[in-house]
């Protein structure tokens, strides 16, 4: 053997094969780095996502009508309303429709677009007319005028506060003109829906909006006093009557379901919470809508621009 020679496992140049293991072990690795920059870099993306949307929420409308919902205490707004809509709208309709010699409940189940077992649970509340009507007494009849009134009042006073305007002299006047339309209108247009509503309902959605909005529109007219002109008042009646034919829409669909659940669940007093969260939407609809208008009114937006924004976009 050539001494010069070096065994051939000795040679340093040989390096020793990777096992199974090792190689398992690089790999898992290489996967864990590429996960994580590729983590990285997502987080990276909703980062510069949040900044793009601060930056387009910054002075948007969508900040000035939030800003607003927020100096108007809108929830606890909504809560107030929804409480003496409860505790005085409902008592004084159903002593008017008593007094008229009908019941209350087939024109809720029209209005709200109750089921039968619906109804039947909601019938359970109340007494029946003839029962109602023989128990009203000259105070009672006091504290059903009152109660009327002060339902009235109260949304009165709410779009004060959203408008942003002192009471006036004449705002009890103006209450009691507004509640005596709203008494007739409850007697008028349930006698003309339902064969509509049977007959044609996309018809008469399309009308119920008419009329929503046109009833919204006169009301912050007439409550305002007239200190703000039909036309600035525009964009919040349109924008109230189609927030209220949404939560029209969304209740004639879950209120049923809603009441007969919390009637199982709770009882009776499960079916006034029920009707509480629908005067809380009511309350929101309310507030929401103005507030859209004044936000619609303050930044010069008009339907003709809106349209061209989409179309320019689509």
């Amino acid at each position: 053997m050539n001494p010069s020679q070096e065994p051939p496992g000795d040679s340093p140049a040989e390096k020793p094969e990777p096992t199974g293991g090792e190689t398992s072990a690089a790999e898992e690795s290489s996967r864990a780095r590429a996960e994580r920059i590729k983590r990285m870099q997502h987080l990276q993306q909703m980062q510069q996502a949040v900044e793009r949307g601060k930056h387009k929420y910054a002075g948007s409308s969508a900040q000035s009508l939030w800003d607003r919902l927020s100096a108007t205490d809108f929830l606890n707004q909504a809560l107030l309303l929804a409480a003496t809509l409860l505790l005085c709208a409902i008592p004084f309709f159903l002593v008017l429709n008593a007094l008229a010699g009908r019941s209350l409940i087939p024109v809720m189940t029209h209005r709200m677009g109750l089921t039968k077992e619906a109804s039947d649970v909601v019938g359970q509340l109340f007494t029946s007319t003839a029962a109602t009507s023989s128990t009203i007494t000259g105070l009672s009849s006091l504290f059903f005028v009152l109660g009327g009134l002060a339902a009235a009042s109260t949304i009165q006073k709410l779009y004060l506060r959203i408008f942003d305007l002192p009471a006036h002299k004449h705002d009890p006047v103006r209450v009691l003109v507004w509640l005596g339309l709203v008494v007739g209108g409850t007697f008028l247009l349930p006698a003309l829906a339902p064969s509509l509503r049977g007959a044609a309902p996309v018809l008469y959605w399309i009308v119920y909006l008419g009329v929503a909005i046109g009833f919204w529109w006169f009301t912050m007219w007439l409550l305002l006093a007239g200190r703000i002109p039909w036309r600035k008042l525009a964009p919040s009646g349109i924008a109230t009557g189609i927030c209220w034919i949404g939560m029209s829409l969304v209740f004639s669909i879950t209120f049923s379901g809603m009441i007969i659940s919390n009637n199982q669940k709770y009882g009776a007093i499960g079916v006034v919470f029920s009707f509480m969260s629908f005067f809380i939407a009511v309350g929101v609809v309310i507030i929401l809508g103005a507030l859209i208008g004044l936000v619609w009114q303050e930044r010069g937006l008009s339907f003709r621009s809106a349209i061209e924004k989409l179309r320019r976009k689509s």
